[in-house]
């Protein structure tokens, strides 16, 4: 799977779409702001499940 790179500008206009990409199709996105990465977006289910295997103490990624 590759992850799909975005502007903060362009997430701006399609926020609610990407969000359900995500939800619904399991996208991750990178958000970028002036070329630099910034943060993740992710499925709430992913991140759930990488919150739960991660060690007690252990942020996982």
């Amino acid at each position: 799977m590759s992850t799909e790179r975005i502007a903060t500008n362009d997430l701006r206009a399609h926020l609610g779409r990407r969000i359900d990409e995500a939800h619904f199709r399991g996208d991750h996105l990178i958000v970028e702001k002036n070329g630099e990465p910034r943060a993740v977006l992710v499925p709430y289910k992913w991140w759930q499940e990488k919150q739960a295997a991660a060690e007690p103490g252990l942020t996982p990624p």
